[in-house]
């Protein structure tokens, strides 16, 4: 299965998917414990997210069925343009989650930086539409960052609060280097890291 760069144009086609794709991910129901609330959240959110963060966007090639964020080494984290645009409509938007939703990214911030200190590529969302799982779409939209991550001698590091995509993973060459909440009250967290 081919992968692409997800084109400008499809970036909210691209949340949509990976919205469905995280509809019932125990952090996205922590932070929206309301099921039509989350549905209506969540593709702003991560419409959102590719304009704040520096990664790369992959897709499959034609129709998008899944979408995998890779963030590479060495590139500042956040546009800061966008982020201070966000860090203003992010309240409007999410109301009352808006505390958890800070919360639960402070959280994992924290846990990433403190279970993988040294430069690495990170795999900060791969979602595959839910009509579309068991494809290998998953597995084909891992790839460009795990090839790059490779190239470079430097491994790869992602956050998963699913417990059911720990063998998924694993089938990757990840282990589990850190289990912990999500903050104090959030989700369980899993940290895996693939060496090269």
């Amino acid at each position: 299965m081919d992968v692409v760069p997800v084109p400008p144009g499809k970036r909210v086609e691209a949340a949509a998917v990976l919205a469905r794709a995280f509809q019932g991910d125990p952090a996205w129901q922590w932070v929206f414990p309301d099921a039509a609330r989350r549905a209506a959240a969540l593709p702003w959110l991560f419409a959102s997210s590719f304009d704040v963060t520096e990664a790369e966007l992959w897709t499959t090639a034609g129709p998008i069925l899944g979408v995998a964020r890779w963030m590479p080494p060495g590139r500042p984290p956040l546009k800061f343009t966008a982020a201070v645009k966000a860090l203003v409509v992010t309240p409007i938007r999410l109301r009352d989650a808006t505390q958890r939703f800070f919360a639960y990214g402070r959280a994992i911030d924290d846990l990433r930086r403190d279970a993988v200190p040294m430069p690495h590529w990170y795999l900060a969302g791969i979602g595959v539409d839910p009509a579309k799982r068991g494809r290998g779409i998953g597995s084909a939209l891992m790839r460009p960052g795990l090839d790059a991550a490779a190239a470079a001698r430097l491994p790869c590091a992602l956050l998963t609060n699913n417990e059911r995509n720990l063998s998924f993973y694993r089938a990757h060459g990840f282990e589990v280097i850190k289990e912990s909440k999500s903050g104090r009250n959030g989700p369980k967290a899993w940290v895996l890291l693939k060496n090269p």
